[in-house]
């Protein structure tokens, strides 16, 4: 596999609609929240030595200016609640065309809108629990070539009866596996 793009998905469930479309593609489950996709991640790299990564998954809007169902491309993350000084924040180049969005990484649905500075800021934002701790874990392999993708699957807040992960994620395996045809 070495020298193939790698796509990390959190869980199974949002993973399985995009193996269906394509089922050559390398996909690693890498566990939902920071640490466990940090370490999963680190073993990932080490498994397979990807030449681009792809982090795939569904999100929460923070803001009516991103669409429930929508796939967006994540171009800036940082992980919420940490103090100034010991924040990680990492900035990905648009590659894909889509919708550019700003996430936070949370431990806890709804911990983003406790950063209303961020929330209020110029690009829409989403928060979800792996994106820092792939990117650290990216970085510590000297991987640049990362592209992060998600699918809108609620509005932060509501219940998660309410949420709508089916339809988000797939719509998330219908834009993935377009934009990366290798």
């Amino acid at each position: 596999m070495a020298g193939k793009t790698l796509f990390l998905f959190p869980t199974e469930a949002e993973a399985a609609p995009f193996r269906t479309l394509r089922p050559d593609a390398a996909v690693a489950i890498i566990g939902v929240g920071m640490a466990r996709a940090a370490a999963s991640t680190a073993a990932e790299i080490m498994a397979h030595n990807p030449c681009r990564v792809v982090l795939c998954g569904i999100a929460g809007a923070c803001d009516g200016r991103v669409s429930v169902g929508e796939v967006v491309e994540v171009v800036h993350d940082g992980i919420e609640g940490l103090p100034e000084a010991y924040a990680f924040e990492y900035e990905c180049e648009s590659v894909t065309g889509l919708r550019q969005v700003r996430t936070l990484t949370v431990n806890r649905s709804g911990d983003a809108m406790r950063n209303e500075a961020i929330v209020m800021g110029e690009l829409p934002v989403v928060e979800q629990m792996e994106s820092s701790g792939v990117a650290a874990a990216l970085s510590s392999f000297d991987i640049d070539n990362f592209c992060h993708i998600r699918a809108v699957s609620n509005r932060v807040g509501e219940p998660f009866e309410q949420w709508r992960v089916g339809e988000a994620v797939t719509a998330l395996a219908a834009v993935v596996a377009q934009l990366f045809t290798e």
